[in-house]
């Protein structure tokens, strides 16, 4: 009574592909736990911007403009400012130098405030100091042992020995408490260039609203100053500079002169003219050298060309490239007497007057071309000896040219050299003077840059930001709730919708079974509630799924007995079997439901299967006819200690092929699969195998190992039940429920 059937499915896929709308259902459906994230990330906000001190930013504006103003030509004082990036990048590392910042700290006094002097504010021993202290004392054996390293005595030596390296001690710790100023006052400081512009924003953060813009507008005074007097600096060091050097190149022109009036005086000097012909003299020489080396180069290349060619393809190899009416003519004959040659071979045989003669002919042929070739090679070589005579005769004349002209310039090169050197230092000299001349009659008292925007008194706290920390606390608290509920999707063992479901297993989902209320189940509750709404949602679940066994039964010609398990307990096999039954019964179909669990069933102990199969019960006592329907009933019967018995027996078989042929449905309610082999058993005897799986608990590789062990035993699983799903949240996660749960749907219920 068993088949095989090999369903097709979609492989299975760890998780369910949702769309947008169902996402939406997922959050919705656990909305509260977004809700309590969003309440403690909002008193978290609250509860920040209540402790949190406020703090206030000034901000000033520098406009960075080129210097203008150049005092020399070749060299300027200050030079005009590129406007680049690195020279805006350079101008916000002097704001934030600490030497500005020390100015500013000088100029209002800002050592005098606590807010910047760590040293005025109470000392008050903290957790973290302990815990520093505590750290300190532990490691000190190990610090010790470091100190006493012989390859620092050294550098110990040097620091303690006396003289420049001697410090005092309250100018150590005046130092360093400086330092401390500095570094507190530049952490507030916010220099930054505005986008691609030449303005740059000075921003500087503490309690005090009225201070924050004193030292905004105090960093921008000061680094204004700072131009100026560093351009003052630079004129005064540029007169002090040009004064010397103009004394020292008065002394070095005076010498120069003498030097060229000397040599004069000693030497003669040859005709400009004359060095300037025997110049013309060599370069024409020179060309002519050039042009002989070609033409001996080209020859050369030539020969060798020829040379190769006849190694490596013969003789002939030296007639490529050469145009000659006599070689031409050789080759054609050449051609000719191999034509005829093969004309007589096709006739005669090599020894044949006619082939010798025909032959001796072509070897003549040949030997003339290797003759030209000889000759040709020839007057290569002739060629070739005659450029380099040529080359050679250049050569030895271009020598004695160039020593002749060598001697000849000796003397210009030194009277050159001498008077250059004079003229030189005589323009370096007024050249220096007339900058100094420069130099003395300007004053610079304008800086390269001007303050655009001086800062204003803030009247809001820039820190913290009130809206940007209730935005931040709604993002996090956002956040947190969709990755709480993340996890608790993934935490999800069972199956969630019958597409996952029908994906994962590759069987097709009979039907989603609605979640009731349990009053409803309980005893006679079932029955009362399918006859008060046989048109209920549960109701049609129902009879959606025999509508669909009753198809697979005729497309594969199978019986009408069926079986119902699941892989674990409290699935709801058992209602669904019942309910199956019973909506079918109430339908005017002859139904009978066997109760195969002889462990665990939840009937009441009374005659039944087992007193049939093994006590010899009569079958009208064993079946039990239910009141005002056409439903049979065979229950549990007396319990046994070994169901096997009952269950293998030939008598029960039988007796379920002889009600195959009485009743329109025969079901059999079945144990789990994975609790006893019961219903592996009981497979044996049914014809389509109904797997009941629960949504949402049921665990997904505990239904993959039922249907392994159904499929041994060759059961036909006509597919799958999905049982106890609360359609307003399945509804909402696939479109398989919304049937179901639709309120247009309800008027058929």
């Amino acid at each position: 009574m068993t088949t095989l059937r090999q369903l097709p499915g979609r492989p299975a896929s760890e998780f369910m592909s949702l769309s947008i709308p169902q996402l939406f259902g997922v959050f919705w459906r656990r909305k509260w736990i977004v809700a309590v994230t969003l309440g403690l990330a909002f008193c978290v906000a609250i509860v920040a911007n209540g402790v949190i001190a406020p703090r206030y930013t000034a901000t000033a504006s520098i406009l960075v403009e080129p210097r203008q103003q150049n005092v020399i030509e070749i060299e300027s004082v200050l030079a005009s400012l590129p406007m680049s990036l690195e020279t805006m990048q350079s101008e916000v590392q002097i704001i934030q130098s600490p030497t500005l910042a020390r100015r500013v700290i000088d100029g209002l006094g800002l050592a005098a405030l606590a807010e910047f002097n760590p040293s005025l504010l109470p000392k008050e021993s903290s957790v973290a100091d302990d815990l520093k202290g505590i750290v300190k004392g532990l490691f000190k054996p190990v610090i010790a042992l470091l100190k006493d390293d012989p390859k620092s005595s050294r550098g110990i030596e040097l620091a303690e020995a006396p003289g420049v390296w001697d410090l005092n001690t309250e100018e150590v710790r005046q130092n360093w408490g400086q330092t401390r100023i500095i570094n507190r006052f530049l952490g507030k400081l916010q220099v930054a260039i505005q986008g691609s512009s030449r303005v740059i924003s000075v921003s500087y953060t503490t309690g005090d609203p009225v201070l924050s813009q004193q030292i905004a507008n105090a960093v921008a005074d000061g680094y204004i100053r700072d131009q100026v007097r560093l351009k003052t600096d630079a004129l005064s060091g540029a007169n002090s500079f040009l004064s010397g050097r103009i004394a020292t190149l008065r002394q070095d022109v005076e010498k120069a002169e003498q030097a060229v009036e000397s040599f004069r005086a000693t030497t003669t000097i040859t005709s400009e003219r004359d060095g300037e012909l025997l110049a013309e003299q060599i370069y024409a020489l020179s060309r002519q050298h050039l042009d002989a080396k070609l033409e001996l180069d080209t020859v050369n290349e030539r020969l060798a060309g020829v040379q190769v060619a006849m190694r490596s393809r013969g003789q002939t190899a030296a007639f490529e490239g050469v145009a000659s009416t006599v070689i031409d003519s050789l080759r054609l004959e050449e051609m000719r007497l191999r034509q005829e040659e093969s004309q007589l071979l096709t006739t005669y045989g090599d020894k044949h007057p006619s082939v010798i003669a025909v032959r001796s002919e072509l070897n003549k042929r040949r030997q003339q071309m290797l003759e030209e070739a000889q000759g040709l090679l020839s007057v290569l070589r002739n060629e070739k000896d005659i450029a380099q005579q040529r080359v050679n005769s250049i050569e030895t004349s271009l020598s004695k040219l160039q020593r002749d002209s060598d001697s000849l310039n000796a003397a210009q090169i030194e009277l050159r050299a001498l008077d250059r050197e004079a003229t030189a230092t005589r323009e370096v000299f007024e050249s220096f003077l007339n900058r100094y001349k420069e130099t003395e009659q300007i004053n610079f008292d304008q800086a390269q840059s001007r303050i655009l925007a001086l800062a204003s008194i803030p009247t809001s706290p820039s820190f913290p930001k009130t809206r940007l920390n209730y935005a931040a606390a709604f993002v996090v608290g956002c956040g947190l709730g969709a990755l709480i509920i993340l996890l608790l999707e993934l935490s999800v063992r069972g199956f969630r919708s019958p597409e996952e479901l029908q994906s994962s297993l590759g069987l097709p989902v009979l039907a989603v079974i609605p979640k009731v209320a349990a009053r409803n189940l309980a005893g006679w509750g079932l029955d009362r509630f399918l006859a008060s709404e046989p048109n209920s949602a549960f109701a049609e679940a129902h009879k959606s799924v025999f509508a669909a066994l009753r198809v697979d039964r005729r497309a594969l010609n199978l019986g009408n007995v069926l079986l119902v398990t699941s892989s674990v307990p409290n699935e709801g096999k058992s209602v669904f079997s019942r309910s199956l039954c019973n909506s079918l019964a109430r339908a005017g179909m002859n139904v009978l439901l066997i109760d195969g669990d002889l462990r665990a069933s939840e009937q009441e102990r009374r005659l039944g299967l087992s007193d049939f199969v093994l006590a010899d019960c009569p079958l009208e006592q064993a079946v039990q006819m239910e009141e005002g329907s056409s439903l049979s009933v065979i229950a549990p019967g007396t319990r046994v200690e070994d169901p096997l018995m009952v269950l293998r027996s030939p008598k029960l078989s039988k007796f379920v092929r002889a009600a195959a042929e009485q009743y329109d449905l025969v079901c059999i309610d079945a144990p789990p699969v994975l609790a006893v082999s019961d219903a592996a058993t009981l497979a044996e005897l049914a014809d389509q195998v109904v797997m009941v799986v629960r949504w949402y608990r049921t665990p997904k590789n505990f239904v993959q190992s039922s249907l392994e062990r159904l499929r041994k035993g060759r059961a036909h699983i006509a597919g799958t039940v999905m049982t106890q799903a609360k359609l307003t949240r399945s509804a909402r996660l696939n479109p398989y429920t919304v049937g179901y749960a639709d309120r247009s749907f309800r008027k058929y219920y």
